[in-house]
């Protein structure tokens, strides 16, 4: 295959992995929108302090969720412009994140209802 050929095949990217790298991209993001939730409650209403010491003025001063949702919103489309280019690396990427969210979560969940 020629070197044009290859570069074709990779920025031809295939719907159905467009679908899969949608669903990644939206569970990624519901995580992290849940998460910040939570710590917004937790901490607000005294149940939890938050370890992170950038981000305690933010709960405290109730910008908290506004900064959450513009890291979500710059971080959706970033990965979805790597998924065209790499499409592996943005769904990996994705899930991974979405991993780790779902890890704070159950964490969170653990640790308060324990």
């Amino acid at each position: 295959m020629t070197e044009d050929g290859k570069q074709m095949r990779a920025a031809a990217v295939d719907p159905a992995r467009q679908g899969h790298m949608l669903f990644a991209l939206l569970l990624m993001a519901q995580f992290q929108l849940w998460d910040g939730i939570m710590t917004q409650v937790f901490v607000r209403s005294g149940f939890a302090t938050e370890a992170n010491h950038l981000m305690e003025p933010l709960i405290n001063n109730g910008v908290f969720l506004a900064v959450k949702l513009l890291g979500i919103a710059a971080l959706v489309p970033l990965l979805w412009f790597v998924h065209k280019r790499y499409p592996r690396v943005a769904f990996t990427a994705a899930y991974c994140l979405s991993a780790i969210y779902l890890g704070v979560i159950t964490w969170n969940f653990v640790v308060f209802f324990n």
